[in-house]
């Protein structure tokens, strides 16, 4: 048995009812595995246990085993533990060390101590694999969301260690990124390597999945992989669902807009009530094109129009009176110290706000500080944030990832409430399922 975890427990600072509880699996060499179960139930906790992250970086009580190869490792630090097992955490931001992209691939073989030459070599035919080779000198500030993540499973799957814990690999990845990943995931596991991931576009893994674990509300047991799609989550979302269009006032509308040196983007010209998909391969300029939008971003060239005004050069104070932007990563748009306060802003009606966090599925945690969910409750939270303002425009950078079926439905009978009362929504994500629930119209953008 190469990995085994017996009666392990866990519970976070401050909590005085444990987070997961008497957590029994075991992984063998060569066996993909999948952890499954609704957001917030405990599958990122359990991974940070087995590496060693929990308690060692988080704090909080630990009791079980963990074995490898038969040996105990429960109280090993997280780097002996790293000598044999590698993780992806779901905020890729964490783990990315150096500030450019060839910098990065080569500091973790240094670690390893490998000769000169060796990481020279692995390094390079590791962003070729990874289609980086152009960004071999880029700033690691200047990836998209998904090209950081190939960046970070580059490093990773550079190493080869036994176990392979990964945390929702495929959330940012577009198409080939997808297809290049699960047809690496399965020459690892025929060379003997074993992969515990957690994933919730459970349709990805049925050809690979050798075993599956559910987990909620901290208990674990073992099942069957069944695979709900998006399509299947959003039975509440009509499925020949059209928002109104032409015939309502023209929100948005932009004209040859373009940022730092690259070709402009496609004109857009967008009504009430409509839904927009920006399409497009990882690195292609979608969270650019939504930056410029929300005002983050100056255009270089070109004209941003919001209901018949122009605000190509106003402040993002003034354009966000009109505009609500969800970023991909929602640690950076969370201040508040506690769900509730999150939002029941200045100037909300507290019933708005109250019914939005019932909406989404948050009610439960009023009072946890926001820090303190699950990426997927916190990718939630955001939108409601940004909701209950009552934007007329409404932008979403890939934030329907890490969402269980139930989650995503919630997330998806919000938006759709929204458009149905006038509002736009303009939206990025690599999920066919989700791009076929809110029937948008495509907006392809190309590198």
């Amino acid at each position: 048995m190469l990995l085994e975890v017996v009666d392990l427990n866990f519970t976070h600072v401050g909590q005085k009812q444990p987070t997961i509880q008497n957590i029994n699996l075991t992984l063998q060499a060569g066996e993909l595995v999948v952890l499954a179960g609704a957001t917030g139930s405990g599958k990122s906790t359990l991974l940070n246990c087995i590496t060693g992250i929990a308690p060692e970086y988080t704090g909080g009580k630990l009791s079980g085993q963990v074995l490898y190869r038969g040996s105990e490792i429960t109280h090993n630090s997280i780097r002996q533990r790293s000598q044999f097992m590698g993780i992806m955490l779901q905020n890729v931001e964490t783990q990315l060390f150096t500030d450019q992209v060839w910098n990065e691939v080569v500091f973790g073989l240094e670690n390893w101590n490998l000769p000169p030459e060796q990481i020279k070599s692995l390094a390079s035919a590791t962003l070729m694999e990874f289609d980086l080779v152009s960004q071999k000198a880029w700033a690691i500030r200047q990836l998209s969301a998904g090209q950081k993540q190939r960046l970070l499973l580059a490093c990773l799957l550079t190493q080869h260690q036994d176990i392979l814990l990964l945390d929702e690999p495929f959330a940012f990845l577009d198409t080939a990124g997808v297809k290049l990943l699960l047809e690496l995931l399965q020459q690892r596991v025929t060379q003997g390597q074993a992969v515990l991931l957690i994933e919730h576009r459970l349709e990805l893994l049925q050809h690979l999945c050798d075993r599956a674990y559910f987990i909620n509300n901290g208990c674990i047991k073992p099942g069957e992989l069944s695979t709900p799609t998006a399509e299947d989550s959003a039975s509440p979302v009509p499925a020949n669902y059209s928002p109104p269009g032409s015939q309502y006032e023209v929100v948005l509308q932009t004209q040859n807009l373009s940022w730092g040196g690259y070709p402009a983007f496609p004109d857009l010209q967008v009504a009430a009530g409509e839904v927009v998909l920006l399409k497009g391969d990882n690195g292609c300029g979608k969270t650019t094109l939504l930056k410029l939008l929300s005002g983050l971003l100056k255009p270089s060239t070109g004209r941003l129009e919001i209901l018949g005004r122009d605000l190509t050069r106003s402040t993002v104070v003034k354009i966000a009176r009109f505009v609500g932007f969800v970023l991909q990563n929602p640690n950076h748009q969370l201040f508040a110290e506690s769900v509730q306060a999150e939002v029941t802003q200045s100037g909300v009606s507290p019933k708005k706000a109250e019914a939005l966090l019932e909406q989404l599925n948050l009610n439960h945690c009023l009072e946890q500080h926001p820090h303190a969910l699950s990426q997927g409750q916190k990718r939630r939270l955001a939108l409601g944030a940004v909701l209950v303002r009552q934007p007329r425009i409404c932008l979403l950078d890939e934030i329907m990832v890490g969402q269980d079926p139930t989650s995503l439905t919630l997330m998806l009978q919000t938006l759709k409430t929204f458009t149905e009362q006038g509002g736009v929504l303009i939206f990025t994500s690599h999920d066919p399922g989700v791009a076929k629930i809110l029937n948008p119209r495509v907006v392809q953008l190309t590198k």
